[in-house]
């Protein structure tokens, strides 16, 4: 049995990826309309980290999803308090509820949903 600051860097890692490739679209696409830009964000979101982490759960497959989910989203907690804190000029903290929570709500459901499809 691997140790649990192993696993759950693995999941952070797979977590990472996806979150950063997310950021620099979103910087590449700010100026894009406001409902276009959402639209874009959500369905990257939901690519990105389904594509993570069904490389993942291929590759653990006794993982249980919700372990996982849980780990991923404490994660990206700390990858946005991070960044917020020590790399983002106050950028960061003019986001809204549909920028935040709902990326949110995507992630914890994709990974969680695509953690159910592999078991």
């Amino acid at each position: 049995m691997r140790s649990r600051v192993a696993h759950f860097l693995t999941i952070a890692i797979t977590a990472f990826i996806p979150w950063f490739i997310v950021l620099a679209a979103m910087g590449a696409t700010s100026d894009f309309s406001g409902l276009f830009f959402l639209m874009l964000h959500y369905a990257l979101v939901v690519l990105l980290f389904g594509i993570a982490f069904a490389m993942y759960f291929r590759g653990h497959p006794g993982e249980q999803p919700f372990t996982v989910m849980v780990s991923a989203l404490i994660s990206l907690f700390v990858f946005e308090f991070v960044f917020v804190r020590f790399v983002s000029y106050g950028g960061g903290v003019s986001l809204t509820y549909l920028d935040w929570i709902v990326p949110l709500f995507l992630i914890a459901a994709t990974v969680y949903g695509t953690g159910k499809l592999f078991k």
